[in-house]
């Protein structure tokens, strides 16, 4: 507040409380009357009111209380229309922004639900077949050795993407509660590149397919004289004690006849007769050159399924195999590890028959998450034995929930069979009966060799014989194309 203010507040206040120094520099004046006097106090008073108000508030500067001053200042207050045209812009701007926002905030989320969508749609979208989308088929290999007869079976599993064995996705999948108990992980999570369909002759949904004695036959030849395309090619190759694996047993001749059948391939690569070098987590130049090996065929277009250590629980009880439980174990883990990169070879676990469900578990690999494919070498000695029966305790144990396939490594009639028995046989294994029975059962390979007994369903120059198999062959059969088992 300004000097000038203040004297004028000052001299009215005097005025006011009528104070003797109110007219202090009036003094020297000399009134002569009484109506002089009242003139002069007139004056003041009129003086004093342009200062005053009907009305009192705090006045910050001098802490006490103040008239207000009454007459208008020079600085106007803004009037309200003034106020509410400068508040209008600034509401008006909170409105486009708050519109604004929710806008891009409504299609940021439509555009991660439209993406979630595509992603899980993409997922669920490759070819299933049944719950899991799998398929399994196995083939048997028979090589002379020896020892005598070595038996060699291979299984592959194809299976829609995010399925169990899908896993191949390489996803992850569930377990059946039995299987839950031997595992420390969930069931198979490796993916298939396979179509869920077979690539040559199946029944009832179970493929069929063929191990060649390379002695005297093919698989090119066999197909020919049975007059059909065999939906998978076994065959089986042994590491050496020492140095990696070239995989020269499987390749040439036998990648040329694997080629221009179109089969799924089911090598049985087994460990040598002397130790399991390289094939441990800790120790795994044996399992990176098998997966070096399994690469030729993939690139070529050739699924496999391989069926690594085959019949281990008699293997390693006659000597072919040295080592134990442990020994096995490890292999497999390190041989599913360096071969888990690629999507088109599956693991296929197949024991040698045995007398209890035990036997089949206690080998059994600890992470079902490696293993697409399971099943048995199965040799019956008599015609009066039951398929079902001794397939289905194992079956039931892991391949309820159809996570993991079943598929036989390799069979073939253990007594001196006619042709007839021997088809008998093949019947039963690819029933309606067996393949209600055991819906997720995909596979069965015939060891086509004449070894501890004639086994051979096809054998050059036996027309009278080849004939009959023909025939069953071409009954109630698919050629080709029809879908992997019944779920």
């Amino acid at each position: 507040m300004s000097s000038r203010s203040s004297s004028r507040y000052y001299r009215a206040d005097k005025l006011k409380s009528g104070g003797s120094d109110s007219f202090s520099r009036r003094d020297e004046v000399n009134y002569s009357s009484d109506s002089d006097l009242e003139k002069a106090r007139r004056s003041s008073e009129e003086d004093s009111s342009l200062f005053s108000a009907p009305s009192t508030d705090s006045d910050s500067e001098y802490g006490d209380e103040r008239p207000r001053k009454r007459f208008v200042s020079s600085r106007r207050a803004p009037s309200p229309s003034s106020s509410t045209s400068n508040e209008s812009p600034l509401s008006s701007r909170n409105l486009v922004l708050f519109l604004g926002t929710s806008f891009i905030l409504c299609l940021t989320f439509l555009a991660g639900f439209a993406i979630n969508k595509y992603v899980d749609g993409g997922k669920g979208s490759a070819p299933s077949e049944g719950r899991g989308g799998s398929a399994v088929e196995t083939v048997t290999v028979t090589v002379a050795a020896s020892t005598g007869v070595e038996k060699s079976t291979s299984t592959a599993t194809t299976a829609s993407k995010g399925s169990a064995s899908s896993s191949s996705s390489k996803g992850s999948a569930t377990t059946s509660p039995s299987a839950s108990s031997s595992s420390k992980t969930g069931a198979s999570s490796k993916g298939s590149t396979g179509s869920g369909t077979f690539p040559g002759l199946s029944k009832n949904g179970i493929g069929i397919g063929m191990l060649p004695d390379y002695q005297d036959q093919t698989l090119g030849q066999i197909n020919e004289g049975l007059g059909f395309k065999s939906s998978f090619f076994g065959w089986y190759a042994q590491l050496p004690e020492s140095g990696e694996w070239d995989g020269g047993q499987l390749l040439g001749s036998v990648l040329e006849d694997l080629k221009a059948s179109g089969a799924i391939f089911q090598p049985a690569v087994m460990p040598n007769k002397n130790n399991w070098n390289g094939l441990s987590p800790d120790d795994d130049y044996q399992a990176r050159a098998i997966a070096t090996v399994m690469k030729k065929f993939t690139d070529e277009g050739i699924e496999v399924w391989l069926r690594f250590a085959h019949e281990v629980n008699w293997y390693q009880s006659d000597g072919t195999y040295s080592g134990g439980v442990d020994e096995f174990k490890k292999g497999w883990a390190a041989v599913s590890a360096a071969v888990a990169d690629n999507d088109m070879v599956k693991m296929f676990y197949t024991p040698n028959v045995a007398a209890s469900l035990d036997d089949y578990v206690r080998y059994f690999p600890d992470d079902l998450s490696t293993v697409q494919y399971i099943g048995i070498d199965y040799y019956p000695k008599s015609s009066s034995e039951s398929f079902v029966e001794h397939m289905k305790p194992f079956y039931d144990k892991y391949c309820v929930d159809g996570s993991i396939k079943f598929a036989m490594g390799e069979t073939g009639t253990m007594w001196e069979a006619s042709i007839e028995e021997k088809l008998a046989w093949m019947e039963q294994m690819t029933s309606k009966e067996t393949a209600e029975a055991m819906p997720h059962y995909v596979g069965t390979s015939w060891f086509n060799y004449d070894k501890e007994q004639a086994f051979k369903l096809w054998k050059s120059g036996s027309d009278s014989d080849n004939a009959v198999s023909k025939e069953w062959f071409a009954t109630d059969t698919s050629a080709e194309g029809a879908a992997m088992g019944n779920a």
